[in-house]
């Protein structure tokens, strides 16, 4: 009982000193919001911060996980006149930090340097490389060249493959605007030349700015590049669309054999087909809660050529039942009108409720 005891007091113990450690930390950092959204707001008005955000590489558009990932770089720029320097014995009007020592030096100054975040982020963001430039006259930019992976929630595939999607990557300030506002930086945004990504036509890229609410509860500024993407649409013509009305055409060429036994027989060796290939492509297509127009195309055309092996079926229970002339005028009119027309009517529907 007194072994007992005394664990439960060391682990209390414990817990109470890695709260007040992590209380310590959270307050040396400067990050405790509860006391900032008290603080006055500076006399001389908002920081303002130009930002840039450059994307060099898309690593991956994931439409199964609705997010994708960049390789980017992101400017920052600032006036901190108390920072300013002359350098009589050098030509260089500048001097490099790492940002460690940037923030040491701004520490020092008692100036207080904006804080970050990226609002779509997923995981880590991970830092490549990071670099401070101070000019003599007090401009400050910091440089970062990173890594991340970027929620998407403004995905939407309701038309896929012929979808149109965008993407965000979006910035915001961990200060309200009465401490830090954000604005753009066109002439250091955009997309690279050479993104890596070959499924996506990407273009359209613009800053936008705008103020949401943020951690201190308090409006805060934010601001994001945005672009747009379209598909590289002949893969999937090659690869859904023509296999797809193969099998289609393959269904309809049944009804030119006289023989009902080996209608049957095609027609259900063309579904099973039909079958097979929907597992083959439904890895690549997204999974969601509604159903978007290449759903809406497999689906009709599985009912369609599975009702095909339904029909051969009944016609060929009419020639046993020695009603053959009956058989054969259903059937000319399945093969002319029936058939084509149903096709042509489920296109023409899903077209115009998808793509329209």
């Amino acid at each position: 009982m007194n072994r007992l005891f005394t664990t439960i007091v060391l682990v209390i113990a414990v817990a109470t000193f890695a709260f007040g450690a992590m209380t310590q930390q959270s307050r040396a950092d400067g990050f405790d919001m509860a006391q900032l959204s008290r603080l006055p707001p500076p006399s001389e008005g908002p920081l303002q911060v130009g930002v840039g955000i450059q994307i060099n590489q898309i690593t991956g558009v994931n439409q199964q996980e609705e997010n994708f990932g960049v390789v980017g770089t992101l400017v920052m720029q600032l006036n901190l006149p108390r920072l300013a320097f002359a350098d009589d014995d050098s030509t260089q009007d500048y001097r490099r930090y790492r940002p460690d020592e940037f923030v040491e030096l701004a520490t020092e100054q008692g100036i207080t340097l904006p804080a970050f975040l990226l609002q779509n982020q997923q995981g880590r963001r991970f830092v490549q490389q990071a670099i401070v430039m101070l000019q003599s006259d007090g401009n400050a930019a910091y440089v970062e060249r990173f890594s991340a992976t970027l929620q998407a929630p403004h995905f939407n595939f309701r038309r896929y493959p012929f979808d149109k999607q965008t993407f965000y990557v979006e910035i915001s300030s961990l200060f309200p605007r009465n401490f830090v506002e954000f604005f753009p930086l066109e002439d250091q945004s955009g997309l690279g030349g050479l993104l890596g990504e070959e499924e996506w036509v990407l273009y359209g890229a613009q800053m936008e700015t705008k103020f949401v609410t943020g951690f201190t509860g308090l409006e805060t500024s934010q601001i994001a590049l945005r672009f747009e993407g379209r598909r590289h649409i002949v893969f999937y013509v090659l690869r859904l669309m023509l296999p797809l009305m193969i099998i289609l055409m393959v269904s309809w060429a049944t009804f030119f054999l006289q023989e009902y036994r080996r209608r049957i027989d095609m027609a259900s060796a063309n579904l099973l087909v039909f079958v097979a290939f929907n597992f083959a492509i439904s890895t690549t297509l997204p999974k969601l809660g509604y159903l978007t127009f290449i759903d809406s195309l497999l689906v009709g055309m599985f009912v369609i050529t599975g009702s095909m092996v339904l029909v051969n079926i009944a016609l060929r229970r009419l020639k046993i039942n020695d009603r053959e002339a009956l058989a054969r005028k259903i059937d000319r009119y399945l093969v002319v009108w029936i058939y084509p027309a149903i096709h042509a009517g489920f296109l023409f529907w899903a077209v115009k409720f998808y793509l329209i």
